[in-house]
C-alpha cells in the first residue's frame, strides 16, 4: 500500500511539473519577459496580462511573440504582476521587480521550480504521514 501511495505521489508531482511555466526577466528601460514550458519550448502566441503594483486592472493585455517573449515599459517602481495562460491549462502568475528608466529595482524573491516541487512533495508526504498516524491509532 505504501509503495502504491509513493508511486502515485511521484506521478502526481511529475504531472504538476509538466504544466509549469519558466520565466526570465531582463529589466531595463523596458522589461522583457521570456516564457518557456518546462521542456524548454517557447510559450508562443499565448495570452498575457501585466498589472501595476497593488492594482487589479491590467496595465497591459496581449500575447507573447513567436519566441515566448513579452515586453512592457514600467511607469512606477514595485513588484509588477504578470499572468500568462493558455487554453490547455498551462500558465503562471508571478511578480517581477521593475522600475522606470534610471531607477534600479529591488530583486523579487520567489520559489524556483525545484523549491516549489520540494514544498509540494513535503505537503503531500505530510498529509499521508498524518493520515497514517490516525489509521494506526484506530487499529
Amino acid at each position: 500500500m505504501r509503495l502504491i501511495l509513493a508511486l502515485a505521489a511521484a506521478l502526481f508531482a511529475g504531472t504538476l511539473q509538466a504544466h509549469s511555466l519558466i520565466h526570465t526577466a531582463q529589466p531595463g528601460s523596458a522589461v522583457i519577459v521570456e516564457l518557456r514550458y518546462a521542456d524548454g519550448s517557447p510559450f508562443s502566441y499565448e495570452s498575457t496580462e501585466v498589472y501595476r503594483p497593488a492594482e487589479s486592472v491590467p496595465f497591459l493585455a496581449g500575447r507573447t511573440d513567436a519566441n515566448g517573449r513579452l515586453a512592457f515599459v514600467p511607469d512606477r517602481s514595485g513588484d509588477w504582476r504578470v499572468r500568462a495562460f493558455s487554453e490547455d491549462g498551462h500558465g503562471g502568475d508571478f511578480t517581477i521587480a521593475a522600475a522606470p528608466d534610471g531607477e534600479s529595482p529591488a530583486p523579487s524573491a520567489g520559489l524556483g521550480t525545484v523549491a516549489a516541487l520540494a514544498v509540494g512533495l513535503s505537503i503531500i508526504f505530510g498529509i499521508f504521514g498524518i493520515w497514517s498516524v490516525f489509521v494506526r491509532r484506530r487499529s
